[in-house]
């Protein structure tokens, strides 16, 4: 019996050594196998959020699997940027979020949150380009105007946005750089509460990708569309900033997705391949284009890479120069 044990053993290693030399191994499941949990940097309602349930709605279809949007907002993103850091790196819990990522050291410098530390690029997902809206009692008939007013009238008008870091937050700050125009920021917890103040003449202008409970009441008007080159098609009779002269001004609410570090490349390919089916499918560019969302001109991780770190660059500068860090 002892024999016949040895024997068997040897038999046994034997084949387990033939498995390893001929890939004969348990193969891995494809992924993935069950639902995607999405981080969602943002409340519900917001562009983020709805940027990304747009597209992973298509997502989920080429996956196979359910994608679960969980909302958590807060802290410049740095809650949803510990979740998903904290999380395992298989692709079952990832992070959408906007431009507030590229801001966090400047804005955030206590933070223990690293992007580049602790996260995975996967893919830009859709930016949503911002209209300059006034209060229609600040002077100035056109832009010219307007910028002639602001100048001469340094440091006394006001813009709003839901906090520091947001798109609204940073496409002002860009335009005092890139105009020469000092502005005082009013930082807000929502952007309901900052609209109401544009409403009632106590801010003099916001930055908006959508109108929400502006739509009617008479008392804004829009100035020019954050996009360089062609118009955006939600406010087509509106100007670029570029076309009124300030060359090369952009800032959009641009989305993005990640997983944690050490994600393994495959699954950012996946996801990109599933993202890329998603924008070419004309029901989800129809849905895209009724909010005013606009397809991203590049996807996948290595264009977020390199684009993650000109943002953070471009916009710690402009934020250190305009000392709207205060």
């Amino acid at each position: 019996m002892a024999r016949l044990s040895r024997s068997l053993s040897r038999i046994f290693a034997v084949v387990a050594a033939v498995a390893l030399t001929t890939g004969l191994q348990p193969a891995q499941a494809a992924y993935p196998e069950r639902t995607i949990t999405i981080v969602c940097a943002s409340g519900a309602g917001g562009a983020v959020d709805v940027t990304t349930r747009i597209i992973t709605d298509h997502m989920s279809k080429t996956l196979g699997q359910n994608i679960v949007v969980q909302n958590e907002p807060g802290a410049g993103g740095t809650l949803a940027i510990n979740t998903v850091a904290k999380a395992a790196p298989d692709g079952y819990t990832l992070l959408t979020i906007g431009p507030t990522v590229s801001t966090l050291a400047e804005l955030f410098p206590n933070t223990k949150v690293d992007v580049i530390r602790d996260l995975q690029p996967v893919s830009v997902i859709g930016a949503t380009p911002m209209v300059l809206m006034m209060h229609k009692d600040v002077p100035g008939a056109d832009y010219a105007s307007f910028l002639a007013y602001t100048k001469s009238h340094s440091g006394e008008l006001t813009f709003a946005s839901n906090g520091r870091g947001s798109a609204g937050h940073l496409a002002g700050s860009l335009f005092k750089k890139m105009a020469g125009v000092d502005l005082r920021y009013i930082p807000y917890r929502t952007t309901p509460q900052a609209t109401a103040d544009l409403i009632g003449g106590r801010i003099s202008m916001i930055w908006l990708s959508s109108l929400g409970n502006l739509a009617g009441t008479g008392a804004v008007r829009p100035v020019a569309v954050t996009l360089t080159g062609e118009r955006w098609n939600q406010f087509p009779d509106v100007p670029t900033f570029d076309e009124l002269g300030l060359k090369g001004y952009e800032a959009t609410t641009w989305v993005s997705m990640y997983g944690p570090k050490s994600a393994p490349k495959e699954i950012a390919e996946r996801l990109t391949a599933a993202l890329n089916a998603a924008l070419a499918d004309p029901a989800v560019q129809k849905r895209l284009d009724q909010v005013g969302i606009v397809k991203p001109r590049t996807t996948g991780p290595a264009f977020l890479e390199k684009y993650l770190k000109d943002e953070i660059e471009k916009w710690n500068d402009i934020l250190r120069t305009t000392k709207d860090t205060d």
